[in-house]
């Protein structure tokens, strides 16, 4: 038992120490590596949150400051995003409602009754949908050098930097939109360029996993990081309504200013924690620096390597497919966020600043599935007293019990949402949506149990990725299916939510063939974990 003991504690210092802190303490001497996740750590969040391959692994003496801070930190941050976007598009679609009527631009704004033709509606799609790629592209692009960066300078500056370009990219916005009358429309694109500073929300979150990895042991963990989840759907899905509230009371050039004052409020409450990394032993730092790359290869050589090291761990057909279905995580998340409101609005006729309401609706029922609900579902299905008929054989055919149902919850809801013809019919199949929304961290359970502790901040770094380019092709796809439901008219208008129901339903049946390993193949990656080198690992 204490041999055991020993082993597993050994297992989690290593996969502790390649989650944890970005970079060396400043009297080490810099190491290369990289990684990425984003607030809405959407999710989870998140995706860019493999980025920074952490080294070395603290214990704070007042680690439940540090992580407490830390989930206020993402709330605020979350919470800003909502006083920001829900505003924006309907000023958006304002400038291109003026365009339509060929009244200039810095009149009065025009009824928004008056802007849900079609026309306008589907450039405002296009609009959005363009800009939400591009700053995908940016991000992924940007979270490689940032991360390198990272390592080299400090967490801190990174996370400064990064929060002065999601601050400028808002702010771009506002100011295209504000001096309509220079700018084109199109102009908001070019506000993707401000994710080059810092690596944007991405870079950010990673920072944020990787300190509260520093601040937590492994049984702690993955109870920190639901909470971080959960703050961080709190932030996305509970600002719109009193965004919404503000708008409709005080017009919509007022929220993005209050947007703006939570940027800077989490901007300062972070340079209020202390270093979450200390030093670790000569031993493992030894261990690290065996897999390190040449001190000679140039930053792009040691990132390229990184990347192709970390897709040796796909050794798992089961592995693959859930890695597959990961691409369905962006599209389900944006369906319920910005796109959501355009949609509402249109399709029910109602005002975009009401539709944070029912986009709230969608944030409390995943709260309470996620805090309450899915906890104790888990718990009751390996309970020595629920009958042997409903009980689960272990932990992970729990998990992959629940994650198939979660897809089947889901492809209900999406249906629901797509063919409701009343605003209350739409709000049930939120509701449902939000019943399945455990379906990615369930998915992400399972993934961690085809590789050995040591290689799991490579393998979500290969989520991340996956996650990316699903916000790639996400909105595009959203706004291309709206378009030709407009055009279709009638039952059409919710093809979005059919198309998303399909691509749920193709995700989901990928699960079907996932076969949990053999108890001793679990055991065997458990054990193995403390002598695989992690240092050069894409976290």
């Amino acid at each position: 038992m204490i041999h055991e003991e020993e082993q597993r504690r050994a297992d989690s210092l290593d996969e502790a120490s390649e989650l944890a802190s970005l970079l060396p303490s400043p009297e080490e001497r810099p190491r290369h590596r990289l990684h990425r996740e984003n607030l809405s750590v959407s999710s989870t969040t998140s995706t860019i949150s493999s980025v920074f391959a952490p080294q070395f692994v603290p214990q704070p003496q007042k680690k439940a400051a540090v992580t407490n801070i830390l989930y206020f930190i993402t709330f605020i941050a979350s919470y800003a995003g909502g006083f920001v976007d829900l505003p924006f598009t309907r000023l958006v679609e304002d400038l291109i409602c003026h365009d339509y009527y060929d009244v200039k631009r810095s009149s009065e704004p025009i009824d928004e009754s008056l802007c849900k033709e079609d026309s306008i509606q589907k450039q405002l799609a296009y609009v959005l949908a363009v800009q939400s790629t591009l700053f995908s592209i940016v991000a992924f692009v940007a979270a490689f050098p940032w991360g390198f960066a990272a390592d080299k300078i400090g967490r801190k500056p990174i996370v400064a930097v990064a929060m002065a370009g999601m601050f400028l990219g808002a702010a771009m916005e506002i100011a295209v939109v504000y001096w309509s009358n220079v700018f084109p429309i199109t102009a908001i694109w070019a506000s993707s360029a401000s994710q080059l500073v810092g690596g944007g929300n991405g870079v950010l979150i990673a920072v944020v996993l990787s300190m509260i990895a520093d601040a937590t042991t492994e049984e702690e963990r993955a109870i920190a990081f639901l909470r971080t989840h959960v703050a961080s759907l709190c932030g996305n899905l509970l600002s719109p309504s009193l965004a919404g509230f503000v708008m409709e009371r005080a017009g919509p050039w007022v929220p993005p200013f209050i947007g703006f004052g939570l940027y800077f409020l989490g901007g300062i409450l972070f340079f209020f924690l202390p270093e979450t990394r200390t030093r670790k032993d000569s031993l493992l730092q030894e261990s690290h620096e065996e897999d390190l790359p040449s001190p000679d290869d140039s930053p792009l050589s040691q990132i390229f390597g990184q990347f192709l090291n970390s897709l040796s761990i796909l050794t798992s057909p089961s592995l693959i497919l859930l890695l597959l279905a990961a691409l369905c995580s962006m599209p389900v998340m944006d369906s319920t966020l910005g796109f959501l409101n355009q949609f509402v609005s249109k399709r029910y006729e109602i005002k975009i600043a009401q539709t944070g309401y029912v986009q709230s609706t969608y944030g409390v029922a995943s709260i309470v599935m996620t805090l309450f609900i899915l906890p104790w579902i888990s718990a009751l299905l390996i309970h020595p007293a629920t009958p042997a008929r409903y009980r689960a054989k272990d932990e992970q055919y729990r998990d992959l019990f629940l994650a198939r149902w979660s897809y089947v919850i889901l492809f209900i809801g999406a249906v629901t949402l797509g063919l409701s013809p009343t605003l209350g019919g739409f709000v049930l199949g939120l509701i449902l949506m939000a019943v399945g929304s455990g379906f990615g961290s369930l998915s992400k359970s399972l993934m961690s149990i085809y590789v050995d502790p040591a290689h799991r901040s490579r393998l979500f770094s290969l989520v991340g990725m996956v996650e990316v380019l699903g916000s790639v092709f996400s909105q595009p796809l959203l706004a291309g299916l709206f378009s030709l439901g407009l055009r279709w008219h009638g039952v059409w208008i919710g093809l979005p939510y059919l198309g998303l129901a399909a691509l749920i339903a193709l995700s989901g049946s990928l699960l079907l063939f996932v076969r949990i390993p053999p108890p001793k193949s679990i055991s065997r990656s458990t054990s193995t974990a403390g002598t695989i080198g992690t240092g050069h690992d894409i976290v």
